[in-house]
């Protein structure tokens, strides 16, 4: 009967016996993880470090070797915490100062990287190749391209409506965009950015009976964007900007005399505005955003808020997904208001060395919008009812990029009444496409 208890106490205890953490010393996880850094045993060594911690043991060569361990399995995210541990314990050694550097700009976190360096001695900065300038961060060139609405969707203008008021159909853009980004201070950089964009559009207009067409109405509009990023500590960073927006429109007004109608081109001007604030946390492997913005594009008033975040599940860049949710809250000439909610996703992929695929989606009515930090303004006077495309991104040397979009968008055009008591056109919807090809040079 003895043998029976003792031998239902054994099993009952076993598991548990079995699956209780031996207990550390300081000395002896030193030994363990020194041991594991020597046979390159990531694994393990993580292993045993986790359990030291969760047993209150933390010490530098623990952090030291479980930063160098999570570098060595390309989880820089993970990495970056360890290193930072160790570094409060020892700012002056050059071998941790080079991992955390690198473990930074693999996961992204260009500012955190440029400030570190400050901490750089020349001797360093020599072995690493690092450019002399620490002013500069980095130079970009775009150009894009939009052929614009097909010609069925122009044909689908009502020129015989009765309804008094104008509608207007999007066609090709050419869009050059310039930027620079700038030291202004030890953890304050600036980001200048000039875009120039050349648009034709077809114009119908009925007033007072009389109907008027231009099938190929132009607009130019220069644009300049100032933002400055604050580092307020390691993993948190605010940036505040604004966008000065100037429109060129050469219209073609019409005016009848004796029943003949005359065509005179007029220059119209207009300036629009656009601010924003915004606060990124970066954290092991979650970067969130929020972000608002406020603006007046098209003789309306706008105010955006934005939440965002990117997930990187493996700790670095070899697999990323962003989602975005805005709310936009529009008060138009008219004195009405409007709500709308915006949906962005995306996903990105490393497809090989130095080659990067995204995919990106955005869901909902996009008019008088802003994203990136106030950098893309959304004015068109057709509403984006959907946007798709994907992007290729290759890294051509240690300072050059290369990166290329290529978006499709569905929009729609709306006929714009000047007064009530007639039924106004049908929307047109229809489907465009853009090509967008960036060179950026990077610190």
């Amino acid at each position: 009967m003895r043998i029976i208890v003792y031998l239902v106490l054994l099993l009952i205890l076993a598991p548990g016996t079995g699956s209780a953490q031996v207990p550390h010393t300081t000395s002896s996880v030193d030994a363990e993880t020194y041991r594991l850094w020597l046979d390159r045993d990531w694994d393990g060594l993580l292993r045993t470090g986790n359990e030291a911690l969760e047993q209150g043991i933390d010490f530098y060569y623990l952090r030291y070797r479980m930063g160098i361990a999570w570098y060595e399995k390309k989880n820089y995210h993970q990495a970056v915490r360890h290193f930072r541990s160790a570094w409060k314990s020892d700012t002056d050694n050059d071998v941790l100062k080079e991992y955390l550097y690198y473990a930074l700009r693999f996961s992204g976190r260009d500012y955190e990287a440029a400030h570190l360096e400050d901490s750089f001695s020349r001797q360093m900065k020599t072995r690493l190749a690092l450019p002399e300038n620490r002013g500069l961060q980095r130079v970009y060139l775009a150009y894009a391209y939009n052929p614009g609405a097909p010609s069925l969707a122009v044909d689908r203008v009502d020129s015989e409506t009765a309804a008094e008021g104008f509608q207007s159909v999007s066609k090709a853009y050419h869009l050059i965009n310039a930027g620079i980004e700038h030291r202004a201070g030890s953890r304050t950089w600036l980001h200048h950015s000039y875009t120039h964009i050349q648009r034709s559009f077809y114009f119908f207009q009925n007033q007072e009976g009389q109907r008027f067409q231009n099938p190929d109405g132009k607009i130019y509009v220069n644009q300049y964007y100032l933002g400055a990023t604050t580092l307020i500590k390691d993993g948190l960073d605010v940036r505040l900007g604004f966008h000065f927006i100037h429109l060129l429109d050469y219209q073609n007004r019409a005016s009848f005399f004796g029943g003949r109608q005359q065509m005179t081109s007029v220059a119209v001007t207009d300036q629009n505005y656009a601010g924003f604030a915004s606060l990124h946390r970066r954290g092991r492997y979650l970067t969130t955003t929020l972000t608002i913005y406020g603006g007046n594009l098209n003789d309306a008033v706008q105010y955006q808020q934005d939440a965002a975040m990117i997930f990187y599940p493996f700790g670095n860049l070899n697999l990323y997904s962003r989602s975005a949710l805005s709310h936009q809250s529009e008060k138009t000439a008219e004195g009405s208001w409007r709500n709308q909610f915006v949906l962005q996703q995306g996903l990105g992929l490393k497809l090989a060395d130095r080659v990067w695929v995204e995919a990106d989606a955005v869901f909902g009515e996009i008019r008088n919008f802003f994203a990136s930090d106030g950098v893309v303004v959304y004015n068109d006077t057709d509403a984006i009812n959907r946007k798709y495309g994907t992007a290729l991104h290759a890294v051509l040397s240690s300072h050059m990029q290369l990166r290329l979009d290529f978006v499709f968008t569905d929009k729609t055009s709306f006929f714009v009444p000047s007064q009530t008591g007639f039924q106004t056109p049908d929307p047109i919807d229809y489907q465009t496409r853009s090509l967008t090809v960036t060179i950026l040079w990077k610190r």
